[in-house]
């Protein structure tokens, strides 16, 4: 019989590098029998998704194919159900069932469910089918439960707080850590996590990762799926699609091709390029402390590098 947590998924290797992460894996295949009987879930065997959850095709009892995601609970991940039901299928995958002890959601399949970033196209269209989805999402109103406690694990975080958070890391690190990156670089970035959400100009409900693997063919459309939801400036929501579409860093002039993205994008979400060129500096100088906190300063050297560009264009 196949195991429906093979050794070789990216949550089991991500996860097993941690004491948690290695109690909830021991806990994950009764997890997934639980989930299958009380929804009444037929399963394919999982895909090789996320680095924190366990997803797999399924179908309902009446055939309808599903998704079943089950996820190392995290802060990132509390509020998705939130989210999505806000969303109700408008710019994201719909939700069906939740299972909030066990972190299990039974989510709308997509299909061919093919990813923005595999798709072969030019760039800019690429970017603009991304924005397309984004004002979807971001016509979603603010929920009234946003003030409720902070106990409240499946409240939608504010960006101000989350950011002021990666801000206070970014400089803990840095002070920690000491690694061989641009101390006025870093102390940018740094504030700019403190700044920027204080001083938006709107807020809605953003998807939190939008890169183009979140991104996917559903129908004749497109559709986010796994969002780490946040209330925030609109304009944090765009880096990875100005980072993540057919690399603009590989190109000959890396500097121009960032700055005709991030008029593209503008223009099509109606947001300040100053302040997405400032958001995109800042989540990598934030990445850059990330990877060196978790032994990587080469990796986070690249990323510096990447901030002192798009600290250029603002």
């Amino acid at each position: 019989m196949v195991s429906a947590v093979p050794g070789d998924l990216p949550v089991v290797r991500e996860l097993s590098r941690t004491r948690d992460g290695r109690r909830w894996l021991a806990a994950l295949p009764q997890l997934i029998d639980e989930v299958s009987d009380a929804f009444g879930l037929v399963l394919g065997p999982p895909l090789r998704g996320g680095s924190c959850s366990w997803v797999a095709p399924a179908t309902l009892a009446d055939g309808t194919a599903v998704i079943l995601k089950i996820g190392w609970p995290h802060r990132e991940m509390y509020a998705e159900p939130a989210a999505l039901r806000l969303w109700d299928g408008h710019g994201a995958v719909r939700l069906f069932r939740h299972d909030p002890a066990r972190h299990a959601l039974v989510l709308e399949q997509c299909l061919p469910g093919e990813q923005l970033g595999a798709r072969i196209m030019a760039p800019a269209d690429a970017l603009r089918i991304g924005a397309g989805v984004l004002r979807k999402l971001w016509t979603a109103g603010v929920p009234e439960n946003r003030a409720a406690l902070p106990a409240d694990p499946a409240t939608i975080e504010s960006l101000v707080d989350v950011a002021g958070d990666w801000g206070d890391l970014v400089t803990e690190r840095m002070t920690r850590l000491r690694p061989a990156y641009d101390p006025g670089l870093v102390a940018e970035g740094a504030r700019l996590l403190h700044d920027l959400p204080a001083s938006a100009p709107r807020e809605v409900v953003l998807h939190g990762d939008f890169n183009p693997g979140n991104i996917l063919s559903s129908g004749d459309g497109w559709v986010a799926i796994d969002p780490k939801p946040l209330i925030g400036d609109p304009a944090y929501d765009v880096a990875p699609l100005l980072n993540q579409i057919a690399d603009p860093y590989a190109t000959a002039d890396p500097a121009r091709t960032l700055r005709d993205r991030i008029a593209l994008l503008a223009a099509e979400l109606d947001l300040d390029r100053s302040r997405i060129a400032a958001w995109a500096a800042a989540r990598k100088v934030e990445s850059a402390l990330w990877r060196t906190h978790h032994d990587r300063e080469a990796d986070g050297a690249a990323d510096l590098a990447t901030a002192a560009l798009l600290a250029g264009l603002y």
